[in-house]
């Protein structure tokens, strides 16, 4: 299992995040609590998108194999080669296969506008994506803030490149750059650009799509082109900067519950609903429905951003730096644990097993971060289970045996 494009882009999605904090220190960009929370959300969806990139995947791959264009009906391939091939002559520029993956790039841009709109105007998807929007901040460090459920939905939208024949590797790499692009436009350090403000995604219209504001909700939903919106009436241009966050606040730092509110929150509406009718509505319509039984769909309150209050509860120095540690410690291991996985130094037995532990701990900081009475609890089965954890590894890797 090699590596993808994001996976290489991660060292310097971490260097821009240092810079970005380092410039934007005296405009409070980051917070430390809330970052933390970025990062370890994002590194739970590293370790669960291990299996669920590959399963997607082989999804997709089964469908080109069978339903494509080409396997049904004869239909000539898409050129699928490098844009550029080195001749007798030296390089060459290859058209076909040039515009070839341009095609497929703007094929994954639409097909993420429309499955991106989709989250936020369907509930049961918007479970999916609400992670990415929980953040009360805006920089480089909410890009890596994901839902580890989102790619299954995600991939499944892009299944009609599978049945136009498009292979596996070529929609991950455009998928890839799509996401590479994202990632810089998640700042409140950048203005607006001009000409760029016409066709492409940028800072600026990426502060509108996460502004919980009335006037804000669900705009601005492009990928790399900001073209889509215009086009299908979800544009919003920013007037102000926007509050960010959710209508509801989170209020935990726990990755955990940031992956599960929402669907925590459906089971309970599809409870309540007295019809069947109501339940099938809940899943399907905007997530600020509700039936009239429950008193109808909800209003958003404007904010006021000198009186709102953000999430962030004091804490002592010491609990402070004792939790910037256990995290730094735990991103580590998960960092150890992918690199040694993706090269099939360790079975996916141990890889599952510590990577649970992994989740485990970011919970467990969660709770520190929040100042609950009972993280130290909980901390304290955790640092007990380390070394029971590391004698099933030496035991089940044969190490034991070997001295």
């Amino acid at each position: 299992m090699g590596e993808s494009l994001i996976d290489a882009a991660v060292p310097f999605f971490l260097i821009l995040i240092l810079v970005e904090s380092f410039v934007g220190k005296k405009r409070q960009v980051y917070r430390w609590n809330d970052t933390i929370t970025d990062l370890g959300t994002g590194i739970l969806f590293s370790l669960t998108g291990v299996f669920v990139t590959v399963a997607s995947l082989w999804v997709y791959e089964i469908t080109r194999t069978h339903f494509s264009l080409q396997s049904l009906f004869g239909v000539p391939g898409i050129p699928t080669g490098s844009p550029f091939q080195k001749g007798a002559n030296g390089w060459e520029f290859l058209p076909n296969e040039a515009f070839s993956w341009l095609v497929v790039l703007l094929a994954v841009d639409f097909i993420y506008y429309w499955f991106h709109r989709a989250t936020h105007e369907i509930h049961f998807l918007w479970a999916c994506h609400v992670t990415h929007h929980s953040s009360e901040e805006f920089n480089l460090s909410v890009a890596l803030r994901q839902c580890s459920f989102q790619r299954i939905f995600e991939y499944a939208f892009n299944l009609p490149l599978a049945l136009a024949g498009v292979p596996w590797w070529m929609f991950l790499v455009c998928h890839g750059i799509l996401k590479i692009y994202q990632f810089w436009v998640h700042t409140r350090l950048i203005g607006k650009l001009g000409w760029m403000e016409k066709y492409l995604l940028t800072p600026s219209h990426h502060r509108v799509h996460h502004g919980r504001d009335p006037e804000y909700l669900d705009k601005n939903h492009g990928g790399i082109l900001i073209l889509w919106d215009k086009w299908f009436g979800t544009f919003a241009e920013e007037k102000q900067e926007p509050n960010y966050g959710l209508t509801t606040q989170l209020g935990t730092f726990d990755p955990i519950s940031a992956n599960l509110h929402v669907y925590a929150e459906l089971w309970r509406l599809t409870g309540q609903a007295s019809t069947w009718k109501d339940k099938i509505f809940v899943l399907f319509k905007k997530p600020d429905w509700r039936p009239d039984s429950m008193g109808g769909p909800r209003k958003v309150p404007q904010v006021n951003r000198e009186t709102f209050r953000k999430f962030d509860p004091p804490l002592a120095k010491w609990r402070k730096i004792y939790s910037i540690l256990q995290f730094v410690l735990s991103a580590v291991a998960a960092v150890t644990l992918l690199k040694l996985f993706k090269k099939e130094t360790i079975p996916a037995e141990l890889f599952s097993i510590f990577g649970t532990w992994i989740i485990f701990s970011f919970y467990c900081i969660g709770l520190l971060l929040e100042g609950r009475k009972n993280a130290f609890m909980w901390e304290g089965v955790r640092l007990i289970s380390i070394p029971f954890l590391l004698g099933y590894f030496l035991f089940r890797s044969g190490i034991l045996f070997r001295v």
